[in-house]
């Protein structure tokens, strides 16, 4: 039975201070046997909306940059997957110095399996992530694990249902939802029932890493598929959470609940 763990951390400013917090996070992981770590949003470094866009692209890097790799090196000896959050850089500079908010899935061999860029955006609530962000183009394509086939999608697009509604119908059996969620009213509510949803209506996991700290809700969560919390943090930062895995519940909750094959796309047009 595959187990997961989520890091919820309060994440600096400094990189390696977040990573000696990462390394204890690998290190907890391979002491209890999960396989898969997952990480907030803008783990490697975070900034808050005050700082400048010159000073997220100055905590920018690559997918080659040093934290990045020494990521990889520490899934790598700890023999775990890893899913986190980072500020990257363009391939080409932004005239606005603004980065992507990116997801990188590292397999237990330390080579990065997937990315992905956040694509939906959190203009809401008062909030421009736009003016911050470069928006990514494309919905993250389920890799395969030997877990189940793994999707990702990026705190606010909890709130919308397609994210995760097109990896379900790409075969994904799990979603790791790195967040960096804001406190206010009403919002530590819409974080767990989003999750839930978001597991139940797609019959499959829900793995959603929280920021702790510096004004995020935490509550970090997994929902089973048929939308039942089986492991909750609460709060506080600098939590580790464990949950197991039954790839049977997935393959049940589908029989009994055939949502994809019921569908009716023909209907669906805006």
């Amino acid at each position: 039975m595959p187990t997961i763990l989520l890091a919820q951390v309060e994440v600096e400013a400094d990189k390696r201070e977040n990573l000696k917090k990462f390394g204890r996070a690998f290190a907890a992981a391979r002491t209890s046997g999960a396989q898969l770590v997952v990480f907030p949003e803008v783990a490697l470094a975070y900034l808050p909306s005050t700082a400048s866009n010159a000073e997220r692209w100055e905590a920018a890097e690559s997918m080659e940059g040093p934290a990045v790799r020494e990521m990889r090196e520490l899934a790598a000896h700890h023999g775990v997957w890893a899913v986190f959050g980072m500020y990257e850089r363009p391939g080409e500079k932004d005239p606005l110095l603004r980065v992507y908010s990116s997801v990188a899935v590292v397999a237990p061999s330390g080579e990065v399996a997937g990315v992905y860029r956040k694509s939906h955006l959190y203009d809401a609530f008062g909030h421009k992530e736009s003016e911050e962000y470069v928006p990514g183009n494309e919905i993250f394509n389920p890799i395969e694990t030997p877990f189940g086939r793994l999707g990702v999608l990026v705190c606010y697009e909890l709130r919308f249902p397609e994210v995760a509604r097109t990896q379900a119908l790409r075969g994904a059996d799990l979603l790791a939802i790195p967040s960096a969620w804001y406190a206010g009213p009403l919002k530590e509510m819409h974080f767990e029932l989003l999750v839930r949803a978001r597991a139940l209506e797609n019959g499959i996991y829900a793995a959603a890493c929280d920021q702790a700290g510096n004004g995020f809700v935490g509550r970090s969560l997994v929902s089973d598929p048929l939308g039942v919390p089986i492991a909750v943090a609460s709060e506080q930062p600098d939590q580790f959470v464990l949950a197991s895995l039954e790839r049977s519940r997935v393959e049940s909750t589908r029989r009994t609940f055939p949502y994809r094959d019921q569908r009716r796309p023909d209907l669906y047009r805006s």
